[in-house]
């Protein structure tokens, strides 16, 4: 597998909810390393105050249409992760996926082709019977693995950038995590967090701190050197999409 431009392998980088904090303390950093990033939108919170009953990043300010079309600039891409972040079935599929893909691209005033599987997997399977006629092209999951010339666009694998998972396992911040893998494979590691701070996460499982960030963008430049291509997701689908 060649990627654009001839390189051998592909690193994006995701952030589920779209806190407005990002910009504070994550956006530097990836204009330090030159990575685009990603923000997966909730479409009914945009530029408000998150209000997701439950959740660690209930009560954090999302960013706004201007504040995305800033980041767009730069190079950032969006997505939609439901109109509620509630699991998805057939009775409020019409809502979640397809309505909320219309509400997302008024809301941001950019055109929305990937979805973002709000919670877990196991709604996947409707998503994914539904997503073509929603009009995406691409659904991100949380299936930890590479993905490669062959991985289905409406399965695509993410790598969770953590400080640490809770027990029985205790997997700990590793900033080489898939990389040596996606190398030898001619693959592609999509990692994904929520809101990177400094000294603590907001949620160890969900999340690295803003030191961890840096380390994970300084491995992936160094082990990767000219042979990795730094890529916002949706550019990477529309390539696997003009080559398969």
């Amino acid at each position: 597998m060649h990627w654009k431009d001839d390189k051998r392998w592909a690193y994006s980088l995701t952030y589920d909810e779209g806190c407005a904090a990002l910009l504070e303390h994550a956006v530097p950093i990836h204009r330090e390393y030159g990575i685009p990033g990603h923000v997966c939108f909730v479409a009914s919170q945009v530029g408000v105050v998150r209000d997701v009953p439950g959740s660690s990043y209930d009560g954090m300010m999302i960013l706004s249409r201007a504040q995305m079309h800033e980041l767009a600039k730069e190079g950032w891409g969006a997505s939609c992760h439901g109109m509620t972040h509630a699991h998805i079935t057939e009775d409020n599929v019409a809502f979640e996926v397809y309505e909320s893909r219309t509400r997302l691209e008024e809301a941001l005033d950019l055109p929305v082709a990937m979805f973002c599987l709000p919670g877990n997997n196991d709604h996947w399977p409707v998503v994914r019977a539904h997503a073509v006629a929603a009009g995406y092209t691409s659904i991100l999951t949380i299936f930890d693995d590479v993905n490669t010339g062959d991985t289905d666009p409406l399965r695509l694998c993410r790598c969770p950038l953590h400080t640490e998972y809770p027990p029985p396992f205790y997997s700990r911040f590793d900033p080489y995590k898939r990389l040596h893998q996606a190398i030898d494979r001619g693959g592609w590691v999509i990692d994904y967090a929520h809101c990177p701070m400094p000294d603590k996460p907001i949620h160890p499982a969900k999340d690295c701190t803003t030191a961890e960030l840096a380390q994970r963008f300084e491995t992936v430049r160094r082990v990767g050197g000219d042979d990795v291509w730094l890529a916002e997701p949706n550019e990477v689908v529309e390539f696997l999409l003009a080559t398969q």
